[in-house]
């Protein structure tokens, strides 16, 4: 009976060894990447591609848990309650003053040994002043895109040079625009008033008679007034439109052409990023596979997945995959574009957020 017990004691240590041990391997052989994104980003394909390259590479069992994001206030949220590791805001997002998500230290900065296609990215977007602080670099692109004025060349048949154009009697209610977009309606305007960048968004120099008015026309002379985004089907028959960039494309499916101009003043544009949240301070195998995926957004492969969806992509690399009309489109073959020709939007203050809107709301009330 004593050697039996003794047997009894050495099988149950074994058996509790062992799922010590499996315990132990699934909490190191098993991970979860929490992502709050806009809708789109990263689709089940590439997700799962995702996946089989951190297994492969790190031997490591993947789960993505996915996040929907409804505005920029949830990223704030989620970084301070500590609710997603991963966030994709806009550029004017991290030093908004509401925010400052690198002077409060809810992002980390990112170890570019591990993302080496960041050398990929458009020289004006590489070490942006929205995404760096000193030597430090927060934030990588993912896409990027205008608010941009497009035209039907069926009706404006010589490519609009200004902005002016949307103030040109034979086209009155001839356009449409987006309604949500106060900042950037608003950027135009002053653009077409030979304001600077740097003015388009005071709201001090903005505040005047002469500017109100302008914008009021605006509202008033358009056609239409989009929401969320423009559609083939909104803009269709119409000469001219304020434009994410898409409908245009699919406008050629009803036999429509339209493109996508480039005013002499600049274009407004957005572009989103990708950048890792505190809570992987203290986790390092994990923040290395969430810079992994910061390299991957980089990658060719996924970069050409956003052109197929209507995208514009951040990398130099893809030329060789596209169409020549896609690379002149895109702007590949002018390194310069982007810094001549497009505007980032500005990080507001509060102060200047609040009186653009009342200019906003001002225009829209003489809609009648």
């Amino acid at each position: 009976m004593k050697n039996l017990s003794k047997r009894m004691q050495v099988t149950v240590r074994c058996v509790v060894g062992m799922m010590f041990l499996m315990l132990f391997a699934s909490s190191v052989f098993a991970e979860t990447l929490r992502i709050l994104e806009w809708e789109g980003y990263l689709p089940d394909e590439h997700q799962q591609k995702f996946i089989a390259l951190v297994k492969e590479k790190y031997d490591i069992d993947l789960t993505l848990e996915m996040q929907s994001v409804g505005g920029n206030d949830d990223f704030f949220s989620a970084l301070r309650n500590n609710t997603a590791d991963i966030i994709t805001p806009s550029h004017n997002v991290p030093r908004d003053e509401r925010y400052q998500l690198i002077k409060h230290r809810l992002v980390l900065p990112l170890n570019l040994e591990n993302i080496p296609n960041y050398k990929n990215v458009d020289p004006g977007l590489q070490y942006a002043d929205y995404s760096t602080e000193g030597d430090d670099v927060y934030a990588v692109p993912v896409c990027r895109g205008p608010y941009g004025l497009a035209y039907n060349t069926a009706i404006v048949k010589e490519t609009p040079e200004s902005w002016d154009i949307l103030w040109d009697p034979q086209y009155k209610d001839q356009y449409t625009l987006g309604k949500e977009q106060y900042e950037q309606n608003v950027y135009l305007t002053a653009l077409a008033m030979g304001m600077t960048r740097d003015d388009m968004s005071n709201y001090k120099k903005l505040n005047t008679p002469e500017f109100q008015e302008k914008l009021t026309q605006l509202v008033v002379n358009a056609h239409s007034m989009w929401e969320g985004v423009d559609t083939a089907e909104g803009l269709q028959g119409l000469a001219l439109a304020l434009s994410w960039g898409d409908a245009p494309t699919a406008l050629k499916d009803v036999g429509e052409r339209w493109e996508m101009a480039e005013p002499k003043e600049g274009t407004t544009a957005w572009v989103d990023n990708l950048m890792i949240g505190y809570a992987l301070e203290d986790k390092p195998q994990l923040r290395q596979i969430a810079e992994e995926l910061l390299n991957y957004v980089l990658s060719d492969d996924y970069q050409m997945y956003l052109v197929q969806i209507g995208g514009n992509p951040i990398v130099t690399t893809i030329t060789d995959q596209l169409t020549p009309e896609q690379i002149a489109q895109f702007h590949l073959n002018d390194p310069t574009h982007f810094q001549n020709y497009r505007v980032l939007w500005p990080t507001l203050s509060k102060a200047d957020r609040k009186g653009l809107e009342r200019l906003w709301k001002k225009a829209l009330d003489m809609r009648k």
